[in-house]
């Protein structure tokens, strides 16, 4: 099954501009099986988002469920995801196989160290992958922390250093994978992964990240 792993939705992300319905159907038109929702989370999200910390969280949550209910209607797998970034640093680190319901109990998670959010994560079911570790600011941070390194960054108007990113995973021995960051009506399709399927659910899709046997998209080979 052809996922893509890395997609942001104007309905919950400052930087996105497309709506999750749409990016839906752009997703089916271009022959992928499903996408992971991975909208922001962090100081800076949740100050864009308006009302009481309940309202902010549904906020969050709001690009994912308007996608996933046009999927059901489409016949595309939509899952939830998260990109964070702790107050500590400007890494960005998506989060896999967890439900709303890990940010709906922890909605502070932000605040916490590289140590506690691996903890946390994991006791949930969930897994770790720094994305973009060498987008300038961010630097890779420590391996024992992280499951996986996005070593393939589709999106067009950053340098990612795709390359250097992939030197890190294999000589961490992480998980790789790759990601269009999907903002914009361009960047469809841009990256993404193809897994064993069948993968409805979170933790399909996480359990068939951790046998490292996915093929990874990556148009025209671009580093």
């Amino acid at each position: 099954m052809k996922f893509e792993t890395h997609l942001h939705t104007l309905e919950s992300s400052p930087c996105g501009q497309v709506e999750a319905k749409t990016a839906v159907r752009e997703y089916v038109r271009a022959g992928y099986d499903g996408i992971v929702v991975t909208d922001h989370y962090g100081s800076y999200p949740l100050e864009w988002f308006t009302g009481s910390l309940e309202e902010r969280l549904d906020q969050f949550l709001s690009g994912y469920r308007r996608a996933k209910e046009e999927g059901e209607r489409l016949g595309l797998t939509v899952l939830f995801g998260a990109e964070i970034r702790l107050e500590e640093g400007p890494e960005d680190l998506l989060l896999y196989g967890l439900s709303p319901a890990f940010f709906l109990n922890r909605p502070d998670i932000y605040t916490v160290t590289l140590p506690e959010l691996s903890e946390a994560v994991h006791t949930a079911g969930g897994v770790i992958v720094q994305a973009h570790p060498y987008r300038e600011p961010c630097r890779p941070r420590e391996s024992a922390f992280l499951d996986g390194v996005e070593i393939y960054n589709g999106n067009p108007r950053h340098d990612s250093r795709n390359a250097l990113a992939a030197a890190f995973a294999e000589k961490n021995e992480l998980i790789c994978t790759s990601g269009s960051d999907y903002h914009q009506l361009q960047d469809l399709a841009r990256g993404g992964i193809e897994l064993q399927g069948p993968i409805r659910t979170e933790q399909d899709f996480k359990a068939a990240l951790l046998t490292g046997t996915g093929r990874l998209i990556r148009p025209g080979g671009q580093e």
